[in-house]
């Protein structure tokens, strides 16, 4: 059956790139989606492969090693991955989504720092705003940063984390209400901290615990997890765009 729309007037690059996303869909992630959804194993083949192809650095900016693609251009090559396997696209979208966030609100020192890594696949992104009592109400979120001297320190466990386990570096929203006037508004009291890690499962660095897969009914081989903070320190220079307060507008 033939697709529904198909968009016109691509340039010769655009369609070059899509062609290889759709040949390497065709050949490498359709034969083997339906037996990796049902052993719900990480595709670690087809991300390296993928990494080779610089899927992860699609729309990061050439300066910093990526292929500066437009977001019409991710958006299609990740229509094409969806097709394949949808597990696939989450792994690209969630590494995406936190790339986008330092390129659009970092320091020059963070995009210096994670972009060229993050264009290569070497670093991979997982986003964290959701905890157990609240799913989409984001303001109502518990955890929380406070400063000690030129640190914070994080404590409280977050929820439905795509590629938390996979990942090494991750952007997750917190309550810096110690950083703000009392009277200011709830959505000024929240920061984004960007936190490395290695991947894995277990207590993956002092203060910081990925307990594991949670089970789905499907979105098999990409991983879901939990984050627990339990007084994990992180220096001023983690805070997202240096400057607390900023978290809700930037997630």
């Amino acid at each position: 059956m033939a697709r529904l729309a198909q968009t016109e007037d691509l340039t010769e690059i655009q369609s070059e790139i899509l062609t290889a996303v759709r040949e390497f869909v065709d050949k490498e992630i359709i034969p083997v989606a339906q037996e990796l959804e049902h052993a719900d194993e990480y595709p670690t083949a087809i991300v390296e492969q993928m990494k080779e192809m610089g899927i992860f650095g699609l729309m990061i900016p050439e300066e910093y090693g990526g292929l500066g693609e437009s977001l019409l251009t991710y958006a299609l090559c990740v229509e094409e991955i969806a097709r394949g396997w949808m597990s696939v696209s989450g792994i690209i979208n969630t590494h995406f989504i936190v790339a986008y966030m330092v390129m659009q609100h970092g320091t020059e020192e963070q995009k210096a720092h994670y972009l060229p890594r993050m264009a290569t696949g070497e670093v991979r992104g997982s986003f964290s705003m959701s905890e157990p009592h609240c799913g989409s109400d984001v303001s109502a979120i518990r955890s929380k940063a406070v400063r000690d001297g030129d640190e914070f320190v994080l404590n409280g466990q977050k929820m439905w984390l795509t590629n938390g386990g996979s990942s090494t570096l991750t952007a997750v929203l917190v309550r810096t209400d110690g950083e703000a006037a009392e009277d200011a508004s709830v959505y000024k009291k929240m920061t984004t901290f960007l936190v490395e890690k290695p991947a894995g499962f277990g207590e993956v660095r002092p203060g910081l615990t990925i307990p594991g897969k949670i089970d789905k009914m499907g979105y098999k081989g990409v991983d879901t997890t939990e984050l627990v903070m339990d007084g994990l320190r992180l220096p001023a220079s983690a805070i997202l765009g240096g400057e607390p307060g900023k978290g809700f507008y930037q997630m």
